[in-house]
């Protein structure tokens, strides 16, 4: 009786040191730290892109770039320490297509068209003398509808220009003396309202415009 009774305290000391063991694994295991801290703390020495994290052994391989150079970081997972750092110069060839793939282009982005671009873009489409310019956020795409005084006193032109793709969509021909026009920003209002009307190149007669 006293030896089985022996071999059941011996049996429980080794259970009890393998609960130990397990838990002392658990407690180190949730002391490592996580590939999100992983992460936030290469970002922040090192900037750059991360391409990937990967676990190895009791370390984290993170691989990083930048514009010029790619690097690969080992670090302790117990307290995110760097104990090697390998790196190597891209060559020109893959900056180059990274960039291009990084380009507005191929994103679907475009910039728009500037104010002074839509203007000599007006010029060369019906020449003339500039007088006023409007641009039409509210339309999609954004617009630039330029007026020119085209012939003389007495015959000018409205040009809308799409500013995404930067080319003429309309041209609303007029004849008017601009010496009666006392006010420009009204005017090209109720110009904006007859290019909204018409949607083919028109010509319009203003014949005594203001006799009223």
């Amino acid at each position: 009786m006293r030896k089985k009774t022996k071999l059941l305290i011996a049996a429980g000391a080794v259970v009890l040191a393998i609960l130990i063991a397990v838990a002392a694994m658990v407690q180190s295991e949730s002391d490592d730290i996580g590939e999100d801290e992983v992460r936030a703390m290469i970002m922040e020495r090192y900037g750059g892109e991360i391409e990937a994290v990967e676990t190895k052994g009791q370390h984290y391989i993170v691989r990083v770039s930048d514009e010029n150079f790619e690097y690969e970081i080992t670090m302790e997972q117990e307290d995110g320490s760097i104990v090697d750092m390998k790196s190597r110069e891209l060559p020109p060839e893959e900056v180059a297509e990274e960039r291009v793939e990084e380009s507005p282009e191929d994103s679907g982005e475009k910039a728009l068209m500037t104010e002074g671009e839509a203007k000599a873009l007006a010029a060369s489409e019906v020449g003339g003398q500039f007088i006023h310019v409007t641009t039409n956020e509210g339309a999609h795409p954004s617009e630039y509808q330029v007026i020119q005084l085209v012939e003389d006193d007495d015959e000018g032109a409205l040009v809308t220009i799409d500013a995404q793709s930067a080319s003429v969509e309309k041209v609303l021909w007029f004849s008017i003396d601009f010496e009666d026009i006392p006010d420009i920003e009204a005017f090209a209002q109720e110009l904006q309202e007859y290019n909204r009307q018409y949607q083919d190149d028109y010509y319009i007669e203003f014949d005594d415009y203001y006799d009223d």
